[in-house]
């Protein structure tokens, strides 16, 4: 799971941080900038539970106004009434960890690094009734899972990406490890 440099300095441009694991571009806008990765479970030989990550600024901002709603936890409510909802989103949980437990197969880790990534669920839940955030379900739909929860997010989203005369990724200043400009 190697990135690009160029690809690795976007990302970092639109996270805002430098990014010290390896990844891979699940999913692109249409303007051809990422808006999801997937990202390697070890770094610096510590787990990194988080699977899928949102990387999109535009749909992190629209995703973040759904949270600002409430709708974790009116999403959370609707998980605990709903008998068939909470049965596919506990099958996402179950999913990812069968994803993260396969590209773990051929690496060598010892016990505490497998147990942390495969004895939770998605982006490291303990409670697997527990949304934590939207963004995080996005991200684990947009990566491939049959998410409920992070398919609905998408369905809400009245915009999921930038219009063409306001392209958020092309005007990010992408630096160099010096933090020079390019």
């Amino acid at each position: 799971m190697e990135s690009g440099c160029f690809e690795k300095k976007i990302v970092q441009a639109q996270l805002g941080r430098e990014l010290r694991n390896e990844f891979r571009v699940v999913k692109r806008c249409t303007w051809g900038y990422p808006q999801c990765i997937q990202s390697d479970l070890i770094t610096d030989g510590k787990p990194f539970p988080t699977l899928f990550w949102l990387t999109c600024p535009f749909l992190y901002k629209e995703v973040s106004r759904l949270e600002e709603k409430g709708w974790v936890k009116l999403l959370e409510e609707e998980l605990e009434h709903s008998e068939s909802m909470s049965r596919e989103y506990i099958e996402a949980h179950k999913t990812t960890q069968a994803l993260k437990k396969s590209l773990l197969a051929d690496r060598k880790l010892e016990n505490w690094q497998i147990e942390a990534l495969l004895d939770r669920g998605i982006g490291g839940i303990r409670n697997l009734m527990n949304i934590k955030c939207l963004h995080l379900q996005l991200a684990n739909f947009l990566g491939g899972i049959d998410n409920p929860i992070g398919k609905r997010v998408w369905e809400m989203l009245k915009s999921r990406e930038c219009p063409g005369s306001a392209v958020i990724c092309s005007s990010l200043e992408v630096t160099d490890e010096k933090g020079s400009s390019e």
